[in-house]
């Protein structure tokens, strides 16, 4: 084959030719766009992938904090109960104390019992 029966089959053929090359040039584009949109799709996958690992180590901190206030206010909590028992202990033994005061003061002496309750509720004594 020379160069001249080259020539001559391109010229009757340029058509079929062009339109090889021309969904040759379309493949090899579609090609090159489809291999960029999967370089992108990873990429986003990859960004996905961190953004969900981002967001459960802030997950496991705040449970983590949560945990910790809970248990704080636990503490806490026992703390006054703790508190609130012993005082309430303290004014029962308050209460046990004055309440033998008065009946000492009932059995022996009668008008200085009269006279704590009066100067205790503030009454008046009438006759």
């Amino acid at each position: 084959m020379t160069w001249a029966n080259v020539l001559k089959f391109v010229l009757k053929n340029w058509k079929e030719i062009l339109v090889v090359l021309s969904l040759s040039l379309v493949s090899l584009k579609m090609r090159m766009d489809y291999n960029a949109l999967h370089e992108a799709y990873e990429i986003s996958k990859e960004e996905t992938r961190e953004r969900i690992e981002a967001l459960q180590a802030i997950h496991s901190e705040e449970i983590a904090r949560r945990e910790h206030a809970l248990d704080i206010y636990k503490n806490a909590l026992k703390d006054l109960r703790r508190e609130y028992e012993k005082s309430k202990k303290e004014l029962e033994e308050e209460k046990q104390k004055r309440l033998r005061d008065y009946e000492r003061l009932f059995s022996k002496d009668k008008e200085a019992l009269s006279n704590e309750i009066i100067n205790t509720y503030g009454f008046e004594f009438v006759e």
